[in-house]
């Protein structure tokens, strides 16, 4: 049976435009253009999505969306709002109203249709049961680096797989970088909106139910909590208290947890760091990139008066005779440096197309034994 969406817009150009377009992918459309209307059709159509307009002629989509909400009758049913207004306040008013996604016109055909069928698909493959209750407490571990572009994000999903698979216990991989999170479009969800909607709340809202709410079910059994890759989010680093409160959520909504706090000390990871058991610290072969780790691993030593919980994991991304190698890397950073990823590029390449992590593509290659080997050392720091 064909999943029906009602498309809301006083605009019946863009009415007609939007149901053709959604009709020639097989979905039932039902329309309106009004408010009330809307209201009415949601609960005698029953509809899976509402595509919604803001601007409407006698209640607004936020309103409509409100409403939606709070009727037992139509509260789950997803919707996106289609819109011209493109502030990020207006964002942010529409995700407090209850958005599941938030598009901006104009927009392309595939555009829409993408955005449609994520949010659909949210229904079924990626619901997640809520826990009764949030009594025990997990472990928090972080990934970060001193600077971009050295690999933090791909070894924080393919650890958090190996955690999974060693200690067959429930993993959490979570994306602390707002308005840069790749995460998601390295798995294969480009629109992740779940950081956005937890930050447009109030701190003191941030229980474990609610980030629990804007979980993903990864197929691999990993869940995720995702931040957008929209550079306009970037302004959310700020909310320290916000991920404070998230970060203190998550470590009871999973055994493990593996945090991407992203490269340098951003205000957020100053605030979130108490809250670590584990912290991988990622260094690249470089010169002028290890001088940076090294000061970035005397904080966190200094942090604690400890080394004992920073793990230091070397990322080569290019082959040998290109950069250090790991005698030379650990004389200039004067440290033994006990974890090494080696370059496997064409294993990164298919990874990225096929939207599949490293450690799946070959589960019994170099590269998964090497990510199994961190996840060992990661769970004997914990235990």
């Amino acid at each position: 049976m064909a999943e029906k969406i009602l498309v809301v817009d006083d605009d019946l150009d863009t009415l007609r435009l939007v149901g053709l377009m959604l009709e020639r992918q097989g979905y039932t459309i039902v329309a309106a253009t009004t408010g009330q209307q809307a209201l009415a059709l949601a609960k005698s159509e029953k509809p899976a999505l509402v595509v919604l307009d803001l601007m409407m002629p006698d209640i607004d989509g936020i309103q409509v969306a409100r409403q939606l909400r709070t009727d037992p009758e139509t509260k789950d049913i997803f919707i996106i709002m289609f819109t011209a207004r493109s502030q990020m306040e207006d964002k942010l008013e529409g995700f407090d109203a209850g958005a599941d996604d938030y598009l901006t016109k104009p927009v392309q055909p595939r555009e829409l249709i993408a955005h449609v069928k994520a949010v659909l698909k949210r229904a079924g493959a990626v619901s997640v049961a809520p826990s009764k209750e949030y009594k025990t407490k997990g472990h928090l571990i972080g990934v970060m680096s001193a600077k971009g572009g050295v690999g933090v994000s791909t070894v924080a999903v393919n650890l958090g797989i190996a955690v999974r698979n060693l200690s067959k216990k429930p993993t959490l991989v979570a994306d602390f970088r707002p308005g840069c999170g790749t995460i998601g479009l390295e798995l294969g969800y480009p629109n992740a909106q779940g950081f956005t909607r937890l930050l447009a709340l109030n701190p003191a809202a941030l229980t474990p139910a609610a980030v629990e709410n804007e979980i993903t079910q990864h197929p691999s059994g990993l869940r995720l909590l995702l931040s957008s890759p929209d550079p306009q989010e970037a302004q959310f680093v700020a909310a320290v208290e916000s991920f404070d409160a998230i970060a203190r959520a998550l470590a009871y909504l999973a055994t493990y947890t593996v945090v991407d706090l992203g490269s340098m000390l951003s205000p957020l990871a100053r605030k979130v760091l108490e809250h670590f058991q584990v912290i991988v610290l990622v260094l690249e072969p470089v010169p002028q990139s290890l001088t940076q780790s090294r000061a970035l691993y005397d904080y966190l030593r200094e942090l604690r008066d400890d080394e004992s919980y920073i793990l230091l994991t070397l990322v080569n991304r290019q082959r040998a005779g290109m950069q250090l190698s790991l005698a030379q890397v650990q004389d200039q950073f004067n440290h033994n440096v006990p974890v090494v990823i080696t370059a496997a590029p064409e294993l990164a390449y298919q990874s990225q197309v096929s939207f599949t992590p490293m450690i799946l593509r070959q589960t019994d290659g170099v590269t998964a034994q090497q990510f199994n080997s961190l996840a060992h050392k990661v769970l004997q720091k914990i235990l």
